[in-house]
């Protein structure tokens, strides 16, 4: 589809829930970057750790990549403190983010 059709069709492709975690990071590499279909991608189920970090580059797809849980944890830590304070929010609810660094948040 995305060979026939292109850039119009990439958000599309990135919701179809039987999409594939290569595929989806392959739509990642789209360049330049569809920023619809970043977050279509950061709400997949079947999005992978290296789309949900491609995603991280788009302040729209940001805060739902920070709250997938197939983020990888370092990634998660780091969005503790990020400037934008939906995606940090997001992050603190993310259950990747390790039982020691969420022990450090509770007072």
């Amino acid at each position: 589809m995305v060979d026939r059709h292109g850039v119009r069709v990439l958000a599309k492709v990135a919701t179809n829930p039987e999409a594939s975690g290569a595929l989806l990071e392959d739509l990642t590499r789209h360049r330049p970057p569809v920023k619809k279909a970043l977050r279509e991608i950061a709400r997949h189920r079947n999005a992978t750790p290296g789309a949900l970090l491609a995603c991280l580059e788009d302040d729209e797809a940001r805060s739902l990549a920070a709250g997938h849980p197939a983020l990888p944890p370092p990634a998660v830590v780091e969005l503790l403190a990020d400037d934008d304070w939906q995606v940090a929010e997001a992050a603190t609810g993310n259950p990747s983010l390790p039982r020691a660094v969420m022990r450090d948040l509770v007072p």
